[in-house]
């Protein structure tokens, strides 16, 4: 039997969540919740986003629409409910969520700061039900073959490894909340936090981090470089940025350096393997995105009742943490301790 998903929150993300269980054989949107009656009417048109192309019109016959998450929690023809809602209602709905007796998968970040972050991991495991976090770098194809590379030895330690992700300012979402940094925490915990969450998944937690930023106007942050401590001999970045004019194309890249060859993924997504001894390879990476995966392989755990090997609610706390320290060290002009 097919689990049956309830959709709170119909944006960009909401929108490649709906698209991407309309693929999968053992899940089926039975519900999507909204507060705008254009998109609970199946009207798309006006969603957009960095990444996927723009919105479109849905039919939606066969699946129920609500304007209130409390109707839709009481709906026992949802089995998960889906938050894809703005950031700093994650913890809100989630813990909703639980009470109401659902398992729950939200999108990245888990909530706006720890504490509520916290909150969500409590609560989930007080009602016994699962909580998974989308945070779908892990599971990118390219990024889940690279970390298998790194850490295998196979090519020797790791020198260094930066990682960046440049997008246009994201001026598309409702009611501008990701502008809003009360609301979204702008860059740094909206957009970067993919590649902090990929680092810590891949490297573990660094003893410090040291962290410069900038922004369109005096205090912002627009652009987050961070700069991670793993001890002498490795040298790990990450940049995140969106103050880009309109127009500029969303690129995510990564080099890695080790001992006996560079790999390295492009603004194209090819992974490419630079040996040392001379030659490039292409390193093949699954078909997919991460969006596939995740939503497939948080769905599965469900069916199996079983907790997720790749991100666990206290991984994506972590993550929360870390980018925390990211913008005291910002704010502070120091080199933060890191403690999660």
């Amino acid at each position: 039997m097919a689990l049956r998903i309830g959709i709170v929150g119909l944006g960009f993300m909401g929108k490649m969540h709906f698209d991407t269980y309309g693929r999968m054989k053992h899940a089926k949107v039975t519900a999507i919740c909204d507060v705008d009656p254009k998109k609970r009417a199946g009207d798309w048109s006006g969603i957009r986003g960095n990444i996927g192309g723009g919105g479109r019109r849905v039919n939606l016959s066969g699946v129920r629409t609500y304007s209130s998450l409390r109707d839709m929690l009481a709906d026992p023809g949802v089995d998960v409910v889906d938050v894809t809602l703005p950031t700093y209602l994650h913890a809100r709905a989630a813990i909703a969520a639980f009470r109401a007796g659902k398992h729950v998968i939200c999108e990245k970040p888990l909530a706006i700061n720890a504490r509520e972050a916290a909150a969500v991991v409590t609560a989930a495991r007080l009602a016994r039900r699962r909580l998974f976090v989308a945070q779908c770098i892990r599971f990118w194809p390219q990024y889940a073959v690279a970390r298998n590379l790194v850490r295998s030895g196979k090519w020797g330690r790791v020198l260094t490894a930066a990682f960046r992700r440049f997008s246009s300012s994201p001026l598309w979402s409702w009611q501008g909340w990701l502008q809003d940094p009360r609301r979204s925490g702008l860059a740094a915990l909206d957009l970067h936090i993919h590649d902090a969450d990929f680092v810590l998944h891949t490297f573990g937690t660094p003893r410090s981090v040291t962290a410069h930023g900038g922004g369109l106007k005096a205090g912002r942050l627009d652009h987050i470089l961070a700069s991670y401590d793993y001890g002498k001999g490795k040298l790990v970045t990450a940049e995140g940025a969106w103050e880009f004019a309109a127009g500029f194309p969303f690129s995510m890249t990564f080099a890695i350096v080790m001992q006996k060859a560079t790999l390295a993924m492009g603004p194209d997504l090819k992974l490419l393997l630079h040996r040392v001894r001379g030659g490039t390879v292409e390193v093949k990476a699954p078909a997919g995105d991460g969006y596939g995966h995740e939503l497939a392989h948080f769905v599965e755990c469900i069916r199996k009742n079983k907790a997720s090997p790749v991100v666990t609610p206290e991984s994506a706390l972590q993550s929360v943490k870390l980018v925390e320290a990211e913008v005291r060290s910002v704010r502070s002009g120091k080199t933060v301790r890191v403690r999660l």
